[in-house]
């Protein structure tokens, strides 16, 4: 019976050699992995609200309380609801989209918003980026204006932030240094002066 035992133990353990082997499970099956474990592409994609959450959290805090509005919130935004998309992004067309998160202060009429979008596996962020570029109204609020507005790629999602120019580049600033520590490339930057 001891023995019995003893190679039922040593079974067990040997199985649990073999699969500690086999690679670490907890990393993001949105990150490439070569056989010997280095990342060449990076992380190419948030995982979701929690990610993300994480991400504006990092960025937030790296940027003097005195440029940031008051009362931020982070929200993701229904894919089904094209009206809201096209308010706070312009975007008409989302099939390349797989969601949009949106921060803002509650106060409605400060011009500050970042968002971040995820993008689909096959989708060309480049020109989500641009469009978004292109599309946003900086002055949705009532009666201001955001003067300056930034986006890059991050891995193959985008980030965008507009508001007064110090914010601006501020909060652009906290969030190229998060994405780079979450292993994710940065591309070159987009960015246009509004007139007020």
């Amino acid at each position: 019976m001891k023995k019995r035992m003893a190679l039922i133990f040593l079974t067990g353990m040997l199985s649990a050699a073999m699969l500690t082997g086999c690679g670490n499970s907890n990393r993001s099956s949105d990150e490439t992995v070569t056989e010997d474990g280095k990342d060449p592409a990076g992380m190419v994609h948030l995982d979701g609200e929690e990610d993300v959450s994480a991400l504006f959290e990092e960025i937030y805090g790296g940027v003097d309380e005195e440029l940031l509005p008051f009362g931020i919130a982070l929200t993701e935004l229904s894919m089904d609801d094209d009206d809201l998309i096209s308010y706070h992004t312009g975007l008409a067309e989302v099939s390349d989209i797989d969601s949009i998160y949106l921060s803002e202060s509650m106060m409605g009429s400060t011009p500050y918003s970042a968002v971040y979008i995820k993008t689909k596996d096959d989708a060309d962020a480049k020109e989500v980026m641009q469009q978004l570029m292109d599309s946003v109204n900086p002055a949705k609020w009532i009666c201001v204006t955001a003067e300056k507005q930034i986006a890059a790629n991050f891995g193959s999602d985008v980030f965008f932030v507009m508001g007064a120019p110090e914010t601006a580049d501020a909060v652009f600033a906290a969030a190229k240094t998060a994405a780079e520590s979450r292993n994710m490339a940065v591309s070159n930057t987009a960015e246009k002066n509004n007139p007020i």
